[in-house]
């Protein structure tokens, strides 16, 4: 006589999360609401909320700022957070539309959120440090990511947002700046037009002499032109413009700001 062995299946439990759960199916719900804010300046300015996208600058942010890291952002239940992950963080897993939704550059990898920390403001009347303070007017994040990520690698001490300027922590700008956005010396600073007439300075404009033909000052304020209405009118004066070839209009700002960033490091020597 045969007897058939009966084999009891035994339910297989997910391993328990050490992260506060909140699973998000609709569109309508308050804090998908509040995440896609993020995704534009005046949310980010709002909340004081950023969402850092791809996952090396993920991984970057979440090993030197552990204590300003949110919520981790997943598609679904799958990719839990790593070991390392700071265990005051939320863990939003998203319907996989909604997460498309906040995914803006397609990376599919986790998103961070972050907590932004408030800029000191910078009091231009107040006598200036030596060396260069790179002021930035510029509207599209992208170049705002990216003149910050010069001014990082050429050793700018401080950097001033204009009020005319895109939010530093839009997800754009924090991909062009390559995470160093979160490293650097930040302040807030007045709109253009409140800038001090006697303010030391170097301006950027396709009039002005050639760059290689100055002097760079010990203590001056670097400016380049917004996008599209470029430098206003009484800082024209006294600009430097960099040489191109004919035929050509003009560099992009955040290029522009580059070159002279350069041109004043190398004439000051590598330090």
């Amino acid at each position: 006589m045969c007897y058939r062995r009966e084999t009891q299946r035994i339910p297989v439990t997910a391993p328990q999360s050490r992260h506060r759960i909140h699973a998000i199916e609709s569109e309508a719900n308050p804090l998908f609401k509040d995440l896609k804010k993020l995704l534009g300046g005046r949310g980010i300015k709002k909340q004081g909320k950023a969402l850092v996208c791809g996952a090396r600058l993920v991984a970057d942010v979440m090993d030197r700022h552990p204590a300003q890291c949110l919520a981790w952002i997943t598609s679904g239940e799958r990719q839990p957070p790593p070991e390392n992950a700071p265990a005051q963080m939320d863990w939003l897993q998203l319907a996989p539309p909604l997460f498309q939704a906040l995914d803006p550059f397609g990376t599919r990898s986790p998103i961070l959120q972050y907590q932004v920390p408030d800029l000191p403001i910078w009091d231009p009347a107040m006598p200036l440090a030596e060396g260069c303070s790179l002021l930035i007017p510029f509207q599209d994040p992208e170049n705002v990511g990216a003149v910050i990520r010069s001014a990082a690698a050429f050793g700018v001490d401080r950097i001033v947002l204009l009020a005319e300027s895109a939010n530093p922590f839009h997800p754009k700008a924090i991909r062009a700046s390559a995470g160093t956005v979160f490293s650097v010396n930040l302040l807030s600073g007045p709109a253009l037009e409140h800038l001090p007439e006697d303010l030391p300075v170097l301006a950027l404009a396709a009039s002005g002499k050639p760059l290689e033909a100055i002097a760079f000052p010990e203590t001056f304020c670097l400016l380049a032109g917004m996008e599209g209405p470029g430098l206003p009118t009484r800082w024209q004066a006294h600009a430097v413009a960099i040489p191109m070839a004919e035929g050509v209009e003009s560099l992009n700002a955040a290029v522009a700001t580059a070159v002279a960033l350069y041109e004043w490091r190398r004439s000051k020597g590598a330090d």
